[in-house]
């Protein structure tokens, strides 16, 4: 599957065109450190996910950067193009798609691939770990999808926002959240290996433009 040009995204200040030769520039935030104790990474919808479940690969025990790339476009919209979870500085040597576990076998037709789908136009990563706390309180309190919004709006600008939520005070199990590109559609994650094999970086995938160019619809994520 074509994707995004990782590289660039996360070049702060770096300026791209669209088709018509209008200008966007790439603006890179850092959103707080993710706390990830089983090394276990979910990335979802937070508000409408059920039970979901980890990528196969896991991570070394950590507290990890959590980035986004935001393209300003040139009529003043602003949206989110990636998300990144940095696990080192290695520079990234080959992506791969990530996979959930009992996914390592699936052969992807061309225009195909894995990834999580959006309903609520905003997509996190979370350990494992924070993920059943995550369920848990959903149980309790079918209602708590409102703090979730309540802390996006507190960081929200009109077109996209984030927010750092802190789930488990004594463990410090949180959720990172983050808006998804264009709002709702199916994305996908990769994994960044540096020269030596190891994980340098996870990253999603909003589809907002590829190679340098903007990608001004979803129509790839068609079936």
């Amino acid at each position: 599957m074509e994707h995004t040009d990782f590289a660039l995204a996360f070049r702060d200040g770096a300026t791209i065109t669209d088709d018509n030769g209008a200008p966007a520039t790439l603006r890179v935030y850092a959103l707080g450190e993710l706390v990830a104790p089983s090394g276990a990474i979910v990335a979802c919808d937070p508000l409408t996910a059920i039970a979901p479940r980890p990528f196969a690969r896991r991570v070394a025990p950590g507290r990890y950067p959590a980035l986004v790339s935001v393209a300003q476009l040139a009529d003043g919209d602003q949206r989110v193009a990636c998300a990144q979870l940095r696990l080192s500085d290695a520079p990234v040597a080959r992506w791969e798609i990530a996979r959930l576990a009992g996914q390592e076998r699936i052969a992807l037709r061309e225009g195909e691939f894995l990834g999580y789908a959006v309903y609520a136009t905003v997509g996190c990563f979370m350990d494992a770990q924070a993920s059943s706390v995550l369920d848990a309180r959903y149980e309790r309190d079918e209602g708590y999808d409102e703090e979730l919004i309540d802390a996006l709006e507190a960081h929200h600008t009109e077109a996209w926002g984030y927010a750092d939520v802190a789930l488990d005070d004594d463990s410090g199990l949180n959720v990172i959240i983050f808006s998804s590109g264009w709002g709702d559609g199916d994305y996908a994650s990769y994994w960044g290996y540096d020269a030596d094999g190891a994980p340098a970086c996870l990253v999603t995938d909003f589809g907002l433009f590829i190679a340098g160019g903007l990608m001004l619809d979803r129509a790839r994520y068609g079936e």
